[in-house]
């Protein structure tokens, strides 16, 4: 593109000196020949210049075209790198919660074997409520609830009289504050944190 048009002003320029000698050659040497030299002095300024000013208007027309092809292809870019950073996030968060839940699992699992291994007679069902960072390792623990229940076969209960169920309330809510101290102290977790429960049978 650039060639062929080099060719055509270099076609333009040579013809138009040719037209200007030949101009010259049979104008008469007389006081008007100085007018018609002048005249053709501007037509060949004209001829030469004309290329040069549609090179630059086109350059200009260029430069835009470039500038806005360029925007075009950064803002697609930026798009997608948007879209990418997106999708990062989303594949960071979900890969945050399958850590979160196999921690939670884990600890439940260890709390309870914790537990048991204390307190033989029991079962125990361990739930923690916590948030977890795992970029700074910190664990802040909201709630534990334990629920609790006996690991024999219940044999048919007796009516009793009135002072022994409470004599009987009182041994379970001695036994769960013993198994509250003992998650608090092994744990590391304050007693207000700490729920425990009767599991149904």
């Amino acid at each position: 593109m650039f060639i062929e048009t080099l060719k055509n002003i270099v076609i333009t320029l040579v013809t138009m000196l040719i037209f200007i000698s030949a101009v010259e050659l049979i104008s008469p040497n007389n006081k008007m020949k100085k007018y018609i030299k002048f005249i053709l002095g501007l037509i060949l300024i004209s001829v030469i210049l004309n290329p040069i000013i549609e090179f630059i208007s086109n350059g200009e027309k260029n430069i835009a075209g470039s500038i806005e092809s360029y925007e075009a292809v950064f803002s697609q870019n930026k798009d997608k790198t948007n879209l990418g950073n997106i999708d990062m996030l989303k594949a960071n968060e979900k890969k945050e919660d399958s850590r979160k839940t196999a921690f939670i699992n884990n600890f439940n699992k260890n709390c309870d074997s914790l537990l048991k291994n204390q307190f033989k007679n029991m079962i125990f069902k361990s739930e923690i409520d916590c948030d977890v960072n795992f970029t700074n390792i910190t664990l802040k623990i909201k709630k534990l609830k334990i629920g609790v229940g006996e690991n024999k076969i219940n044999k048919i209960k007796k009516i009793v009289i009135k002072d022994k169920e409470q004599n009987n309330e009182k041994e379970v809510n001695k036994e769960y504050a013993e198994i509250i101290e003992f998650a608090a102290k092994e744990l590391k977790i304050p007693k207000e944190k700490i729920e425990v429960y009767k599991l149904e049978e």
